[in-house]
């Protein structure tokens, strides 16, 4: 397809021969919709001062209210350092990443501690932020509790005690939005997530509380039982959150057992009362690697049919915490990175007129991995927190898809 060259003797002209290519396109192919689209696409150009403008102030401007967060995980060791103020300046919503959980707050059946939690709630505050609070039931809990001589009355009371207190304490705090209840509670083949010998894994002691009796054939997908901490932790959710969205996060790609049996777990919560408004997906991408709690893929088609499962059943559908985990020997181009991050944020944005939509980046900046050596976290800046090609394009996204 050739297009006639417009020559313009002044560079004044400059968006009129973009209008006039793209009026001649449409005469002359529009039947080619994929074709038009995409070099409208390439036609739209952003000023200085729009890619300058944070991601919070373009997704408050673009997008109506309360249907599209983005947002950002940091760390209580952040506050107070450029990293927190960058947080504050592209963000509006964001998930303090391990300082409400189990592990922190009542890591056994003594001990209490709500400064970093707290401290948070401060800085959400100051900043003119929402919180998603990742404190859930989950295999990120305290070694006491994954002790194997831990008894199930134990964990139990555990379990009370913390969800208790957790929902009591910031139920009625304005600036926290939703809260994880339970998280990676199903393996990737669909089974649940059990307890393992030992107390340095990822395991899920809390199964050892037991389980229920559930009808199978009215719940084919959850093997007959559900765990008991489940239910616990959303009985006390509903009773005492009472103000917050309760979000089940989950691990892992798009393993159909797996999101299958999530989708069973829902259907049951609230067939008996509980109540679950959205579901998140983690979205750790790993390149060269598969473990359990990552995909080595972004499957697109596949997380489409997902939230669109969750918005025709009146659920939110958040990105809870998107990163890309790389070998340090083959780590991938920043458009190899781009292309992964793009993939998921496109899809979301593509999704956001079903239903509430979220997404949230569990790194702001590259990092080592916590744990392996061999491992290196891509994030949207780099380690001086200098822009990457990721942050410019999910702007240019948000720009290109306002409502």
């Amino acid at each position: 397809m050739q297009l006639t060259k417009l020559k313009l003797m002044d560079n004044t002209f400059k968006y009129t021969s973009q209008l006039l290519a793209v009026v001649l396109i449409i005469s002359h192919c529009c039947s080619c919709s994929s074709d038009l689209e995409k070099v409208i696409d390439e036609q739209i150009e952003f000023s200085d001062e729009e890619l300058n403008t944070p991601i919070r102030d373009i997704v408050s401007k673009n997008f109506s209210k309360n249907t599209l967060f983005v947002g950002a995980t940091s760390k209580y060791d952040a506050i107070g350092t450029e990293e927190t103020d960058l947080l504050a300046k592209e963000f509006s919503y964001t998930t303090p990443a391990n300082d409400f959980k189990q592990s922190y707050v009542h890591p056994d059946n003594n001990i209490w501690k709500w400064e970093k939690s707290d401290a948070w709630i401060k800085f959400a505050r100051e900043q003119k932020q929402i919180i998603r609070i990742h404190g859930p039931i989950s295999p990120q809990c305290s070694r006491w509790a994954r002790n194997d001589e831990r008894t199930k009355e134990e964990l139990s009371t555990n379990l009370r005690e913390f969800m208790t207190a957790l929902c009591q304490r910031y139920n009625n705090e304005d600036v926290v939005e939703w809260m994880d209840v339970i998280n990676e509670s199903v393996n990737r083949d669909g089974t649940w997530k059990k307890a393992a010998a030992g107390d340095d894994g990822w395991e899920m002691p809390w199964e050892t509380i037991g389980y229920i009796q559930v009808d199978v054939s009215s719940y084919p997908h959850l093997e007959g039982v559900i765990p008991i901490y489940i239910i616990q932790a959303f009985e006390i959710a509903c009773e005492e959150a009472t103000n917050k969205q309760l979000i089940i996060n989950q691990h892992g790609g798009m393993e159909t057992g797996m999101w299958d049996k999530i989708k069973d777990l829902v259907r049951y919560l609230r067939d008996n009362g509980y109540r679950v408004d959205g579901i998140g997906w983690q979205a750790h991408i790993s390149y060269g690697r598969d473990v359990q709690w990552e995909t080595p893929e972004v499957d697109a088609e596949s997380l489409k049919q997902l939230i669109s499962w969750a918005h025709d059943n009146n659920l939110e559908f958040h990105v809870t915490e998107c990163n890309i985990h790389v070998p340090t020997d083959n780590p991938g181009s920043e458009q190899d990175h781009m292309r992964t991050y793009m993939s998921i944020f496109n899809t979301l944005l593509e999704m956001r007129h079903g239903g509430v939509i979220g997404f949230n980046l569990w790194n702001i900046k590259d990092v080592p991995h916590y744990k392996n050596e061999k491992k290196w976290v891509i994030a949207p800046w780099d380690e001086q927190l200098e822009p990457k090609t990721i942050y410019v394009e999910m702007k240019k996204a948000l720009l290109k898809a306002h409502d």
